[in-house]
């Protein structure tokens, strides 16, 4: 069997620990963070389907007037790159890389943590090479995660290979669902999630009951990569059948994805289809 074909590599230090390296390497699969330390490998692979975006990002001014350290070490603040509040002394370019990874826990069950990759570049003098450099890598995870370079023997389809950039999510939410928390939880769960990922969307909050269902039913639904339903059984309810009573019902099903976010009391359906991805886990390494 061939090996897998490297198309990015380079090697970065940690930024908390000394002595310790980690050589990161992208290929087709995914993201591998090869660690090295004390004569002693640790391998790491991140696949390309659990990685919902990246972005390149500068680190923040300090507000304080000390100047002893040029990299916070356990606290690195980044803004994006024409803020404003930059700082202009740090040549360094980060790339967050924001995934979703599959994980088992010791009851047997699945779940998605939450992870984050940041690499810093400042192999080159000037932060515009840096950058150049952390764009570069940017750009091939974007077209990895795109589905234009990545090919699974296995017929596994990458999170984002469905959404089309070009065009936004369609959010309906219930703010009276469950304990009345709907637009609460999409602001503070899923947001985050969107903005990672780099997707625009359009929220509509429902007045009435039955409001989805003729939303769905009535309107130019394909101006929309997909449906994002906040709230309980009850709006799901609504949207499928608004789907199925549309006269294109049959393109509709076959080109919008539904996603189903928990607002409800009981939220039985969305129990039954997903788990909800909880944890943090950072990683933050340098060259």
């Amino acid at each position: 069997m061939s090996q897998e074909r490297i198309l990015l590599e380079e090697t970065f230090y940690v930024l908390t620990k000394k002595n310790s390296v980690f050589r990161v390497r992208l290929t087709k699969k995914g993201l591998s963070l090869i660690k090295e330390s004390d004569n002693q490998e640790k391998k790491q692979t991140i696949p390309t389907r659990d990685i919902i975006g990246c972005k390149c990002l500068r680190s923040k001014k300090s507000t304080t007037s000390c100047s002893c350290q040029s990299l916070p070490r356990t606290t690195l603040r980044v803004v994006e790159e024409n803020s404003g509040e930059q700082d202009e002394t740090d040549i360094s370019a980060y790339l967050y890389i924001y995934a979703y990874i599959l994980q088992n826990n010791k009851n047997g069950h699945c779940k998605r943590e939450r992870t984050i990759i940041t690499l810093r570049f400042r192999s080159f003098d000037k932060y515009e090479d840096n950058n150049k450099e952390a764009k570069r890598w940017r750009n091939a995870i974007k077209q990895l995660i795109k589905g234009e370079q990545a090919q699974y023997e296995s017929g596994e389809t990458p999170i984002m290979h469905k959404i089309n950039e070009q065009r936004k999510l369609l959010v309906l939410c219930n703010p009276k669902s469950g304990p009345g928390r709907g637009k609460a939880i999409f602001q503070d769960k899923i947001v985050p999630i969107l903005q990672e990922a780099e997707i625009p969307y359009d929220l509509h909050i429902t007045k009435h009951a039955n409001y989805a269902r003729d939303f769905v039913r009535s309107c130019n639904i394909y101006q929309w990569s997909g449906v994002v339903v906040v709230g309980g059984d009850g709006i799901v309810f609504e949207v499928i059948n608004g789907m199925f009573e549309r006269p294109d019902w049959h393109r509709a099903v076959e080109n919008l994805p539904v996603a189903v976010v928990p607002g409800g009391s009981g939220n039985g359906l969305a129990r039954s289809i997903a788990y909800y991805p909880t944890g943090t886990e950072q990683w933050r390494i340098s060259p």
